[in-house]
């Protein structure tokens, strides 16, 4: 048996080739399992996410009434599809205030905050179907913030509304305004986008596994780092060796997430390979020369090209999927041995 981890990067609307993949893992599940329907929640011990990715893994960590998954991966791109535009809406009158976004954030969040309240209503971390990580970066105490449900089940002040963790997860700068949570009494802590440290969550997701009390040994996890697309743009020198503060402004976020990807998915890739388990790694993400829009893109065209991207990139990596879905669905069958082993022993 392993314990099995699902990481979900960051990337604004571009969650949609994340969905997409995640959709995929559960149609080939269904073919190994014979299940009509199939929940990623049932095959994953800890689901973790950044900004897009942390919604993501909210809404696959969501309970119903009934304690039982509220969502699918379907469900998640149907958000992305029809909320999209309106989470991402500018107002007017704020883009003249703020210079374009120059003097202050893109976008307000209140639409993406009514979102959330929508799909999440009053579940808090603790309430979660799995143990989740979700990041996020508090400015005024310059910490790493990690939303996790072993912390939430261990202490009330740890237990935060599921919405307000994801949306201060999501508040990339820039894009959005800082956020707070309601656990605390005033907003003195002024919380970001995790991006800004890990906008690919899976190392962080590693180590946090081995706090499970299943995961014996790092031999015995399996990581499914899913990203969604980066560009290869380049900056080339006699361009970019004027540029000041404004310049700099938005470039930079996306180079730092690319960078933070890249590092994450080559420190795993020699970890699991030095271990002699590379088969427990796998990094589905799509690396396109040209016409990747921006993660704040929701317009008709930008979202048919990700739906474009995701569909060439679950065509090119299903092979790898298969391999790992076999695995999953293997695990948790053994997994069900165990317990209804240890449920016998009870008994008696």
């Amino acid at each position: 048996m392993s314990t099995t981890i699902l990481s979900i990067d960051g990337g604004g609307i571009k969650g949609i080739v994340s969905a997409l993949v995640l959709i995929e893992l559960e149609d080939i599940i269904k073919k190994y399992s014979g299940t009509d329907t199939v929940y990623l929640v049932d095959y994953f011990d800890l689901i973790a996410g950044t900004s897009t990715g942390s919604i993501l893994a909210a809404l696959l960590l969501c309970p119903n009434d009934c304690n039982r998954p509220k969502y699918t991966a379907s469900d998640a791109l149907n958000l992305y599809l029809t909320k999209g535009k309106s989470m991402f809406q500018t107002n007017p009158l704020h883009k003249i205030r703020t210079l374009g976004g120059l003097m202050g954030p893109k976008y307000k969040n209140k639409a993406l905050t009514a979102e959330l309240n929508s799909y999440f209503g009053n579940v808090k971390t603790a309430d979660l179907l799995k143990p989740c990580l979700l990041t996020a970066y508090n400015m005024t105490t310059r910490d790493s913030l990690f939303f996790n449900s072993l912390s939430s089940l261990k202490s009330e002040d740890r237990n935060y509304n599921l919405a307000d963790a994801v949306l201060a997860s999501t508040a990339a700068p820039t894009f959005f305004p800082p956020s707070c949570t309601k656990t605390y009494n005033s907003c003195e802590d002024s919380l970001i986008d995790g991006g800004v440290f890990a906008n690919n969550p899976a190392l962080c997701a590693l180590i946090e596994s081995l706090k499970l009390d299943e995961t014996k040994d790092i031999r015995e996890t399996m990581v499914l780092s899913v990203g969604n697309v980066r560009t290869s743009k380049s900056y080339e020198y006699n361009k970019v060796r004027h540029w000041g503060a404004i310049n700099w402004a938005f470039p930079i976020l996306d180079i730092l997430m690319d960078a933070s990807e890249q590092t994450v998915d080559y420190q795993l890739n020699k970890l699991y390979s030095i271990l002699g388990i590379s088969s427990h790694y796998l990094r589905v993400a799509a690396n396109v020369r040209e016409n990747v829009p921006p993660m704040d893109d929701t317009s008709e065209e930008a979202i048919n090209r990700l739906l474009e991207i995701g569909k060439e990139l679950v065509l090119k990596k299903h092979r790898d999927l298969e391999r790992y879905a076999r695995i999953l669905v293997d695990n948790k069958k053994n997994n069900n041995k165990v317990n209804s082993v240890k449920i016998d022993i009870q008994v008696i």
